[in-house]
C-alpha cells in the first residue's frame, strides 16, 4: 500500500515555526496586527478600567494640587551711548547686541537684590508668605495616618527667604526686544503681584541710585567680576598644577594594572613574568600613595581633601581599598577643576571683550532700566491647568491599560478562538464543537418526551454522544455533520476515506470526537468502521458502554497476528452502518505492535470493505505513536480543545509535524463555548492545568500518560 501522507492546505514555510520570532509574508503580518488588535481590544474592560482611573487619579490631582498664580512685572532696557564714535546723545532700543538685556536679566535674581526684596517691611508682614506642604492624602486618612496640615514658618533670615523668593521667580527677556518680564509664581495672587513689583521697583532703585548703597556703575561691575573671575581662575589652575605628577603615576599605575591583569590570566603567581609584573605594580602603588600623602597636604587645595578626609583616612582600609578610593577623588577633583578653568576662562575672555568695547568709546556705556509696567493681579490659576492634567490622566490611563492587556495577552498560554488557532498554526480550523453537556442533551430529551424506540446498544452509549434518539436535529449534531462535511471537502472521498484524530494532549476530547465523527459517518449511509488505535490508554470502548475486560478479541490480537481482522470487528454497536474495531487485551508492549506495513496492510483490507476509516489515537507529545500512524492516513485531525491546549504544546506539534514532513489536514476545536460581546470571542485569563509545558518538551516516552491508563480505571 503506498503512502497515504497528502499535503495540508497549509503551504510549509520552516522559518514560519521558530519558537520566538520569524517573518512572515505581508499578508501573514497584516493578519497577525489584525489578531493582535482583537485580541487587545477583547480584554477592553481592563483597558476601560484603568482609562478610568486614570481620570479619576487627575481629578483626585487637581483636588489636592495648590493652585498657583503668576503676576509678570516688565522692565525696559535701555542703553546710555554717548559715544565719540556715534556722537548721539541717547540710542534708546539698541537691537544690535543683546548682552545687556541677559546681562540685567542674570543680575535680576541676584541674591543679594532678593535679600533686599524679603527685607522689605511689605514683604515681611506677610504672615502666610511661605506656603505649607501639599498633604496628598484623603482627608478621611489624615487622622488615621497621623498626617497633618501645617504650615511652615517663615523663615527669620532674609537671606534664606531671599533664596525662597528667587525658586517662585522667572525672568525672561521677550524674544526681539529688550523687555525683561519678571513673573513669581505663589498660590495666593496678592502675595504674587506684590513681589513681582517689588523685584522690579528694587532693581530699577538700585540703578538709579535712590538707595544709598554704594553700588558700582557698570564699568565698575565688569571690573569687579572680571577682577573676580581672574583669582578664580588662578586658583583653579595652582590646585591642577598641584596633581599634575600624582596624575601622571596614576596613569601609569593603570597601565601597570592592565599588563598585571593581562599575565595573571595566563600565568601561575609563581611564573617569573607574573612575579616580575607583581612587583611593577606594588612598587606603582606605594609611589601613588606616598606622592598623594604630599597632594592632600598641600595648601593649594587642601580644603577638598580635609572635606572627604572620611572617605579616605580611614586606619581599616587596605591597600587595594584605599587606592580605589584615592583615585576615584583624585579624578574627579581633576575633572572638576578642568570643567572650573574652561569655565572661568570664558567667563574672564568675555568680560575683558566687553572692557574693551567700553575703552574704545572713550566713555563707560551703562545699562538703563525702566519700568515699563507693573503686573496686574491674577485672577485665574496659571497651573495646574485642568485640561492638561485631564489629558494626561487619560492618556496614561489608556497606554497602562493597553499595557496591562498586553500582559495578560502575553501571560495567556492556551488556545481561545478560531483566529488564535489558524494564525498560530497557519492551519485551517475544519469545526469548532460545543462544550458538550450531558445535563443540557437530557433536558433536550425530555422535552422531545423520552429517548423513544432505539437499538438497545445505542442506550449504553456515553451520554455525550449526539446522535441518540431526540438529539440528531440539534446544534450539537450539526455541528459533527459540519466537520464531516469539511473532511469530505478536503479531496476525492473515495482516496481519503482513512480519518485519523488526535490531539496534542490527554484529555481534550479526541475519542469523543472522533466517536461522534464516526456515528456521523454511518448516518449518512456510509459503511464506517472506528478504530481504536490508542493502545496505551483505549476509551472508544468505554464511549460505546462497555469495559475492556468485557471486551472480545480487538486491536493488540490482530496487530500481535492472532486473529483476522474480521473476527476483531464489532457490528453491533447502536448504529446502522457503524462497525468499531475496539483496544482487546491490554498490550505489554504496544510501541512494539505498532507496525506501518501491518497497520497499512490492514487499512488496505478495511478500504475493501468500509467506505469510511475512522482512527482513534494517542496523544502527539506523550508517545510516538500516531507519528508513524499520520503517513499512512488520508485525512489528520488534530483536536484543539479551547481554554485548555497550551499554546506551546500545539506550535511543539506542528514542529514535530514539520521535522517528520507531514501537516495535519485541519484542526478541530473542542469544548468551544462563543461568547456574545465584543467580536464574538471568548477569552479567558486562567492557567491550564497543562501550563508547564516544559515537561514534554525533553522527548517522548510512556511518561504519566502510560500511567493512567490501567483496567481498573477504564471500568
Amino acid at each position: 500500500m503506498s503512502s497515504r501522507n497528502r499535503k495540508s492546505q497549509r503551504d510549509f514555510d520552516p522559518e514560519l515555526h521558530e519558537e520566538d520570532d520569524f517573518e512572515a509574508s505581508p499578508g501573514t503580518s497584516r493578519e497577525q496586527v489584525r489578531q493582535l488588535i482583537r485580541d487587545l481590544l477583547v480584554r477592553w474592560h481592563w483597558i476601560a478600567l484603568i482609562l478610568i482611573m486614570g481620570i479619576l487619579a487627575a481629578f483626585y490631582y487637581l483636588s489636592k494640587a495648590p493652585k498657583i498664580y503668576e503676576a509678570t512685572s516688565t522692565l525696559l532696557v535701555k542703553q546710555g551711548a554717548s559715544t565719540v564714535i556715534s556722537g548721539e546723545d541717547d540710542e534708546p532700543l539698541d537691537l544690535r547686541s543683546n548682552d545687556a538685556v541677559n546681562t540685567v536679566a542674570q543680575r535680576v535674581k541676584r541674591l543679594e537684590l532678593l535679600t533686599a526684596v524679603a527685607s522689605l517691611p511689605e514683604v515681611a508682614g506677610i504672615e502666610n508668605l511661605v506656603p505649607g506642604p501639599t498633604n496628598w492624602f484623603p482627608g478621611w486618612a489624615q487622622s488615621w495616618l497621623g498626617e497633618s496640615g501645617g504650615e511652615v514658618t517663615k523663615p527669620q533670615n532674609p537671606a534664606e527667604l531671599g533664596r525662597i523668593i528667587g525658586q517662585w521667580t522667572d525672568v525672561n527677556v521677550r524674544r526681539n526686544t529688550r523687555l525683561l518680564d519678571i513673573t513669581v509664581s505663589h498660590p495666593s495672587p496678592d502675595v504674587a503681584k506684590l513681589l513681582a513689583d517689588a523685584i522690579a521697583n528694587e532693581y530699577i532703585a538700585e540703578l538709579t541710585g535712590d538707595r544709598a548703597d554704594g553700588r558700582d556703575s557698570s564699568t565698575k561691575i565688569l571690573t569687579n567680576q572680571s577682577e573676580q573671575a581672574r583669582l578664580k581662575l588662578q586658583v583653579a589652575q595652582n590646585a591642577l598644577a598641584n596633581y599634575k605628577q600624582i596624575l601622571e603615576t596614576l596613569k601609569g599605575l593603570e597601565d601597570k594594572e592592565g599588563i598585571f591583569s593581562e599575565l595573571d590570566r595566563r600565568y601561575l603567581p609563581k611564573h617569573p613574568k607574573h612575579m616580575v609584573a607583581k612587583a611593577t605594580l606594588d612598587q606603582f602603588q606605594k609611589r601613588f600613595l606616598s606622592e598623594f600623602e604630599l597632594v592632600h597636604k598641600a595648601a593649594a587645595d587642601k580644603v577638598y581633601w580635609e572635606s572627604t578626609r572620611a572617605e579616605w583616612d580611614q586606619p581599616s582600609l587596605d591597600v587595594a581599598t584605599r587606592i580605589q578610593i584615592t583615585r576615584r577623588l583624585l579624578t574627579a577633583r581633576a575633572t572638576v577643576l578642568q570643567s572650573e578653568i574652561q569655565s572661568q576662562n570664558e567667563v574672564f575672555n568675555t568680560i575683558l571683550t566687553k572692557i574693551q568695547e567700553a575703552d574704545i568709546n572713550k566713555e563707560a556705556t551703562e545699562a538703563e532700566v525702566e519700568l515699563s509696567n507693573l503686573s496686574q493681579l491674577p485672577t485665574n490659576p496659571a497651573s495646574p491647568k485642568k485640561g492638561i492634567v485631564l489629558a494626561g490622566g487619560g492618556f496614561l490611563g489608556f497606554g497602562v491599560g493597553l499595557a496591562f492587556a498586553f500582559l495578560l495577552l502575553k501571560l495567556d498560554n492556551v488556545i481561545h478562538t478560531v483566529g488564535q488557532a489558524e494564525l498560530l498554526t497557519n492551519i485551517p480550523v475544519l469545526a469548532t464543537i460545543r462544550d458538550i453537556d450531558p445535563k443540557i442533551l437530557a433536558e433536550i430529551i425530555s422535552k422531545k418526551g423520552g429517548q423513544g424506540v432505539q437499538a438497545a446498544a445505542a442506550k449504553n452509549w456515553d451520554q455525550r454522544f449526539v446522535f441518540r434518539e431526540g438529539l440528531s436535529d440539534t446544534l450539537y449534531a450539526e455541528m459533527f455533520r459540519i466537520l464531516r462535511a469539511s473532511v469530505t471537502l478536503l479531496g476525492d472521498e473515495t482516496k481519503r476515506n482513512i480519518t485519523l484524530f488526535s490531539s496534542a494532549l490527554p484529555s481534550e476530547g479526541k475519542t469523543l470526537v472522533s466517536s461522534n465523527f464516526a456515528i456521523a459517518s454511518a448516518q449518512q449511509g456510509k459503511k464506517t468502521v472506528l478504530v481504536d488505535l490508542d493502545l496505551r490508554k483505549p476509551k472508544v470502548h468505554v464511549g460505546f458502554g462497555l469495559k475492556r475486560s468485557d471486551l472480545k478479541k480487538g486491536i493488540t490480537e490482530l496487530l500481535a497476528g492472532q486473529i483476522d481482522w474480521r473476527d476483531a470487528v464489532e457490528s453491533e454497536t447502536g448504529q446502522e452502518n457503524l462497525s468499531c474495531i475496539f483496544a482487546g487485551v491490554k498490550a505489554p508492549n504496544p510501541g512494539e505492535l505498532l507496525d506501518a506495513e501491518t497497520i497499512s496492510a490492514l487499512f488496505e483490507e478495511l478500504g475493501k470493505e468500509f467506505d469510511v476509516i475512522v482512527v482513534d489515537s494517542a496523544p502527539l507529545l506523550v508517545v510516538p505513536d500516531t507519528r508513524l500512524l499520520i503517513p499512512i492516513v488520508d485525512n489528520f485531525c488534530l483536536v484543539v480543545r479551547a481554554e485548555k491546549t497550551p499554546k506551546k504544546a500545539l506550535k511543539k506539534v506542528i514542529d514535530l509535524m514539520d521535522d517528520d514532513g507531514t501537516t495535519p489536514s485541519g484542526i478541530v476545536i473542542n469544548g468551544f463555548e462563543e461568547k456574545k460581546g465584543l467580536f464574538n470571542y471568548k477569552y479567558g485569563y486562567g492557567y491550564s492545568g497543562y501550563g508547564g509545558y516544559g515537561q514534554y518538551g525533553k522527548g517522548y516516552g510512556y511518561g504519566s500518560y502510560g500511567a493512567y491508563g490501567s483496567d481498573t480505571e477504564d471500568d
